[in-house]
């Protein structure tokens, strides 16, 4: 397996490190994960096919949802809880709609971008940011061991 002779532009995050931030974060996580590491999703893509614009609101939607978690009782009548629960339950699907439709447009940029890199599309649908985390980290791994045997035959 041969990559391009091409410098790896994603940021290397530990896979353990993302799954956890996403988890303790109450998703809020995935949010910063997108908008963290859009100039090198755009650096593989000519075309914008993944909305930041909308990353960040629902970045902002996911941030608020978790503080409303917290004071919602003090906040809000029984009928109006129940509003707010509605919106977000919309607002959810919603964003797992954009989730989905992003992951896997940046699947298939890294795919075209590196030639070396092929994704499984069950494990990405079930496993998200963590699966695109954990194929970049192995291409920063064949990145480093192509610079140690480039070092080796000189």
């Amino acid at each position: 397996m041969t990559l391009q002779m091409e410098k790896v532009v994603f940021k290397y995050s530990g896979t353990f490190l993302v799954v956890l931030l996403s988890i303790l974060t109450l998703g809020i996580y995935i949010g910063y994960w997108f908008l963290n590491r859009k100039e090198a999703i755009q650096s593989i893509s000519r075309k914008n096919e993944v909305p930041f614009r909308w990353w960040m609101v629902f970045t902002v939607f996911l941030s608020l949802s978790f503080l409303l978690f917290f004071v919602e009782t003090y906040l809000f009548t029984p009928y109006g809880r129940v509003i707010i629960e509605s919106v977000q339950i919309i607002l959810v699907y919603y964003f797992l709609g954009l989730l989905y439709y992003s992951v896997f447009r940046i699947k298939e940029r890294i795919e075209n971008h590196y030639e070396a890199v092929q994704m499984n599309r069950i494990l990405l649908f079930l496993f998200h940011i963590w699966y695109l985390q954990y194929k970049i980290n192995q291409l920063h791994k064949e990145e480093s061991e192509e610079l140690v045997m480039g070092e080796g035959l000189a």
